[in-house]
Order: structure tokens, then C-alpha cells, then sequence
């Protein structure tokens, strides 16, 4: 009862910044933007995002032969969809990890080694953007805004980086997770404890496949940046910078992740982030009402895309992961 109010709250508040920030950019001018979107590329953005979706699922079917699981990739491609779905209704995209109980209970996968296949490639994925989103963020303060107007936003780098180190931690170091042992006595977090001891017997698989794992993010990140580079010219976006306006989005979407990671009452961010993206490619020209629909199309393409995930979902529905 109290997660579902928790949703309602979060929908409720997300909902009413996308509001706030619709009427001040103006709703007639963003209803004459989308009149004007290019379709063909837009669909092209659809299928670049596709392709980063078919990299992450090979990505976890990749540890999971590792680890000596053997699935046919449609049905991890089916699970991962699952996870990018529920993604985007969590605050800090955390329900991808329903990918797990996806794989465990509609495949039969051990759970520890589902979750290694998705914690071990999260901590260098939240890595990378990391390290990008601050670069994009030190770019910003430096040609676009004094240190006392974004000074906010690097909370979202602390609050990434503390969140990299403890999974890290989670993952290698056996005396960190034994400080938690006391929830051995906690029903739920007593199987989500033991859960964590099995994954951590296969952290070998992690450091041995690195190379590999960083290859398919670097593939993956390079998919969702063209992705965020065709929505951008299928509703007139231009980027006027020093470098080629493509690796704009590589930057971009990294920076936003960080944006998400600030503590928010919203869904995945939903407003938040809406609202940096508007703000950011204002300091670049970009007109309110035309960020702003850049913005929400971004969401909307991505949830629709993952919408064929329901009836994946539903098979394993009101299960508790174990």
C-alpha cells in the first residue's frame, strides 16, 4: 500500500513540473513544433535505439554463458525490454533491475547470476556516464554558467559516484556486505542478502570479461547518443559547438542521467529531467518550446518502443524475487 501511494505521489509531482514547464514554454508553440517533426527520422531514432536495446541484451547473454547459463538472446532481449519498461516508472531508472526476476522466474535463471549479468555491467555503465556527464557539466559551468548557478547539479555527480562505489563494494568486498548480515532475520532482505553472497562467488566473471563489457557500452552508448542526434533533427534541433554536433549526445544524455540521480519525488526523473534538457539546450539556442518537445519525445519514443514488454511482464507478475 505504501509503495503504491509512494507512485502516486511520485506520478502526481512529475506530472504537475511537466505541467509547470508546458505552460511557461508555451503549449501552442510545441504543439506547431511537433506539426513539424520529420517522421522518417524519427523512426530513425527508433531503430538506433533498438540496436542499443539488442546490445545490452547480447551484453547479458554474454556473462550469462559465462557464467554457464545457456538462453535463446530472444528471450533475454524479452527480459531486458521488460527492465527498460519498468525503467521508466522508477525513480532512478532502479526498476531495470526487474530484468532479474524476469529472467529467474520466466526462464529459470538462478537469481544470483541473473543479477550478476545486470549489477556487474550497471557499475561501469553508471561509470562511464559518470565520468561523461561531469565533463559535460564541468563544459557548462565554465561557458555557459557561474559555479553558483549549478552548483546543484553536482550533488547528482556525489550521489552517482557513492552509488558506483557501493555497488562496487557489493559486489567485490565479502566484509562490506557482511555489515548488512543483520537482515538474515528480515524475511524479504534475508533472501536478497543470500542473493548477493551467491553473486558475489561469480565476481570473477566481471573483472575477466571488462574489456568485453566496456566494448559493448561503448557500442550501446554510442547507439543511444545517434538516437538522441536523430530525434534532435527530426523536430529542427541545430547545435552550434566547437566539435561535431553529434558528440553533443553523447554528453548530453550522460549529464541527464547524472540530473536523475538528484533526490526528486518524481518517476525515472520524469520533470526533472525534462526540465534539464530544456534548460541545457537553451544555453545553446535552442528554443524553449522546441527543447522542450526534443525532451518528451525522447521519453515517448523510448516507452512506447518497450510497451511490447507487458506480456513478458505479466507472466511473472506479483512474484517476489528470491
Amino acid at each position: 500500500m505504501k509503495k503504491k501511494l509512494m507512485l502516486l505521489i511520485n506520478a502526481i509531482v512529475s506530472l504537475a513540473i511537466i505541467a509547470v514547464i508546458i505552460h511557461f514554454v508555451g503549449l501552442g508553440e510545441m504543439l506547431r513544433q511537433l506539426e513539424r517533426i520529420n517522421l522518417l527520422i524519427l523512426l530513425l531514432s527508433i531503430l538506433l535505439l533498438f540496436f542499443m536495446d539488442l546490445t545490452m541484451a547480447y551484453r547479458i547473454l554474454f556473462l550469462l554463458r559465462s557464467t554457464g547459463i545457456n538462453l535463446r538472446f530472444i528471450d533475454v532481449l524479452k527480459a531486458h525490454f521488460v527492465g527498460m519498461l519498468a525503467a521508466d516508472f522508477t525513480p532512478a531508472r532502479s526498476g531495470y533491475f526487474a530484468t532479474v526476476a524476469v529472467l529467474k522466474y520466466n526462464y529459470n535463471v538462478p537469481s544470483e547470476k541473473a543479477m550478476l549479468s545486470i549489477f556487474g555491467p550497471q557499475i561501469f555503465d553508471f561509470g562511464v556516464k559518470l565520468i561523461a556527464g561531469t565533463i559535460a557539466l564541468f563544459y557548462i559551468t565554465i561557458y555557459s554558467l557561474s559555479l553558483e548557478d549549478s552548483w546543484l547539479m553536482f550533488l547528482g555527480v556525489l550521489a552517482l559516484l557513492a552509488i558506483v562505489i557501493v555497488m562496487l563494494l557489493i559486489l567485490f568486498s565479502e566484509r562490506f556486505l557482511s555489515i548488512f548480515s543483520f537482515v538474515e532475520k528480515i524475511p524479504v532482505l534475508s533472501r536478497l542478502y543470500v542473493m548477493m553472497r551467491r553473486m558475489q562467488t561469480h565476481s570473477h566473471v566481471i573483472t575477466k570479461k571488462t574489456i568485453n563489457i566496456l566494448t559493448l557500452i561503448a557500442i550501446s552508448w554510442t547507439f543511444k547518443a545517434l538516437s538522441w542526434y536523430a530525434v534532435a533533427k527530426s523536430v529542427g534541433i541545430t547545435i552550434n559547438t566547437q566539435f561535431p554536433e553529434v558528440f553533443f549526445y553523447f554528453f548530453l544524455q550522460p549529464l541527464v542521467t547524472i540530473l536523475e540521480f538528484l533526490p526528486s519525488t518524481t518517476i525515472a526523473g520524469l520533470g526533472l529531467s525534462e526540465g534539464a534538457i530544456t534548460i541545457i539546450l537553451s544555453l545553446f539556442g535552442v528554443s524553449a518550446a522546441n527543447a522542450m518537445v526534443f525532451a518528451l519525445v525522447v521519453r515517448v519514443k523510448t516507452t512506447l518502443l518497450h510497451l511490447v514488454a507487458i506480456p513478458e511482464a505479466l507472466k511473472m507478475a506479483h512474484k517476489p524475487l528470491s
